[in-house]
């Protein structure tokens, strides 16, 4: 047993509980990891500081939803320095457990009034919102800059020279200036069906229970919406997207021109950014799974770069043969 073990069953019998009263949990891609507690409505993270997790940040963002008057799990205990933390579980409700042909419109425009109203409350919670970080172009970039990493490189062999990152760089971050995305909303970043919890015992949007938001940040509303439409995980017929786009901009009252364009734009820089993430999982962390989702996001790259704002970026991935983006 190691020493991170240790710590967690100190944090679990400090809470109150034995040891034995946890059970592993499916984990997700990152280096979290996650316990119930036998017969309660609790789960234990386990997110290690020295691996870039923080239990702070989870708080911190939680305390925001909670102020916009959404469902955010309750938080019971929590161990900054080891980073262990109690709260409350929100059961096996996930919408992708519950997602079928009948249901499946009403709970994704369910998500998507909460998107509505997030975006409502930003232009008043600015003290709230004051406390994370902007999601600045440089961080966009940055994010991208996986694709070259782990998928050109490391998956498909390419050599990328320090002038053609350079030139990357620079093409996305004209394609985001010419754009102009709006910058002052909550964006939870990882906002798809895995991670929204339908709680019947609630009412009105607080039915959507939201998990996975530590790295949330400020910047366009569009990059969530784009989450969840546009999720490698579970693709969506295309009338059943144009619909949901269609509610979604009633709702905000935003150009159709200018939230379709921004819809392409953080699609392709976030499958740029899954695809890299995907293949490091497998290379670096031995973790293939996510691999059956890569052509998805190639899929989803491809649609997107046929908006001829995009040649610039085409024109720059015709340089390797080895990619299936063009």
């Amino acid at each position: 047993m190691d020493n991170r073990d240790l710590n967690l069953h100190r944090f679990v019998i400090n809470c109150g509980f034995k040891k034995e009263d946890i059970i592993s949990i499916k984990n997700d891609a990152s280096f979290r990891k996650y316990y119930r507690i036998k017969n309660k409505n609790l789960i234990v993270m386990d997110a290690p500081p020295e691996k870039g997790e923080s239990v702070e940040q989870f708080k911190t963002v939680a305390d925001i939803i909670h102020a916009f008057n959404l469902s955010a799990p309750q938080i019971i205990s929590f161990d900054t320095k080891h980073g262990f933390m109690l709260l409350e579980d929100f059961g096996q409700s996930s919408f992708s457990h519950i997602l079928n042909k009948d249901n499946e419109s009403e709970l994704y425009k369910k998500a998507i009034e909460v998107l509505i109203e997030i975006n409502r409350q930003s232009k008043s919670k600015e003290k709230q919102l004051s406390k994370l970080k902007s999601y600045s172009i440089d961080l966009l970039v940055n994010e991208s800059l996986l694709f070259i990493d782990w998928y050109l490189e490391k998956r498909k062999g390419e050599l990328v020279s320090i002038n053609q990152k350079k030139e990357f760089i620079q093409i996305l971050s004209d394609n985001y200036n010419n754009i102009k995305p709006q910058s002052s909303t909550l964006v939870l970043r990882d906002y798809h069906v895995d991670n929204l919890f339908y709680l019947s015992n609630q009412k009105s949007l607080k039915q959507v229970g939201l998990i996975d938001f530590q790295d949330a940040l400020i910047g366009s509303p569009i990059y969530d919406l784009v989450s969840l439409l546009e999720d490698v995980r579970r693709p969506l017929a295309t009338n059943l997207q144009n619909e949901l786009l269609e509610f979604y901009i009633k709702g905000v009252n935003i150009n159709v021109q200018d939230a379709e364009r921004e819809m392409k734009f953080f699609s392709i820089q976030r499958n740029l950014k899954i695809l890299g993430i995907f293949c490091r999982l497998s290379i670096r962390d031995k973790k293939d799974s996510y691999l059956k989702y890569l052509p998805n996001a190639v899929k989803l790259i491809r649609k997107n770069l046929q908006d001829p704002i995009f040649t610039n970026l085409v024109n720059w991935l015709k340089q390797f043969k080895n990619q299936e983006l063009i």
